[in-house]
């Protein structure tokens, strides 16, 4: 726990009758458009209502008949007219208040600093502690990373332990963790560059400064993991704690670019760097779509590769 501790404080952390705005004369203007829209509806319907009603009434001349419908067709045909105009405006307002939403204020909503991690496993063969990230999957810690954040493919032996640590107990005067989880190792994924750790027990120093540890039950926020595959194009967010933000907690964004012929990755143009590994990549409900993995870097040519959350069975 020294050792791990030494590297931690190595690391930096990470006025009355206000004149409207824009935003809020686009907004009065809408809602006066659409209520303008809704009364002409209703006025034509009530219009339309009264013509088909004498249109039931006997009539002198053939000539009233062919007004009174040509009338009718006018109005049915305004109606449509303008109730398609409501429909897009309504859909318009909709999808400009959903992009008002600023990236923040997404990932405060999905809580994303409480459910993606710092992982810190040691490699027994280099006595060194290899850094990368995870994402929480379960109430009780269940927590998915990258197999090589666990096991470096140097080492026969595998860590004893990782160490869990959230951006939240980061205390930026002392550079160390206020708490650090404790997790074991419950398994690999066959053919998957995938670990599963689960977080056991809490361990902090004590006021005189001993390593105590006590046992955690659970109550972590988690992420839902997505039900459908995202499409190119896609909106992605890449969450984790890159070597290049030294190791603090980093956000990165970008669209879904391809997926791999095998149906393991997917490709982006979302910045992956050393430490990203095994964190989260999102899509636009803050969904986990699959886990940060491996980038290609040549000739001034990017992509970042997402392992496909898809293809492994937790």
């Amino acid at each position: 726990m020294a050792e791990v501790s030494a590297i931690f404080k190595s690391e930096p952390q990470k006025t009355p009758n206000p004149i409207p705005s824009v935003s809020d004369q686009n907004k009065s203007s809408e809602e006066q458009q659409i209520a303008q829209l809704r009364q002409e509806i209703e006025d034509l319907k009530k219009r339309q209502t009264a013509q088909e009603k004498s249109a039931l009434k006997p009539v002198a001349s053939p000539t009233v008949d062919l007004k009174t419908q040509q009338e009718l067709d006018n109005a049915r045909a305004q109606i449509n007219s303008l109730t398609q105009q409501l429909v897009q405006i309504q859909k318009d307002k909709a999808q400009s208040t959903a992009s008002s939403l600023s990236d923040a204020n997404l990932l405060k909503s999905w809580q994303a600093s409480d459910k993606v991690v710092q992982v810190a496993c040691q490699d027994k063969l280099l006595n060194s502690w290899q850094m990368g990230s995870g994402v929480i999957i379960s109430v009780d810690g269940k927590v998915l990373t990258n197999q090589h954040v666990v096991q470096s493919s140097l080492s026969l032996a595998q860590p004893d332990y990782c160490l869990i640590l959230f951006s939240k107990d980061y205390n930026a005067q002392t550079q160390t963790y206020n708490k650090q989880y404790r997790a074991t190792i419950a398994g690999f994924f066959q053919d998957h560059d995938a670990a599963l750790l689960k977080i056991n027990d809490l361990v902090y120093a004590d006021s005189s400064g001993m390593i105590q540890s006590t046992p955690v039950s659970g109550g972590f926020s988690y992420f839902q993991i997505a039900s459908a595959a995202p499409q190119i194009g896609d909106p992605v967010y890449v969450v984790g704690f890159p070597e290049s933000a030294q190791f603090a907690f980093s956000v990165t964004k970008g669209i879904i670019s391809n997926l791999t012929s095998d149906n393991l990755y997917y490709g982006t143009d979302a910045q992956i760097d050393r430490g990203n590994s095994g964190g989260a990549a999102l899509n636009s409900a803050g969904q986990l779509i699959g886990l940060p993995t491996y980038k290609f870097v040549s000739a001034g040519d990017y992509r970042g590769y997402i392992l496909n959350i898809q293809t492994i069975k937790l």
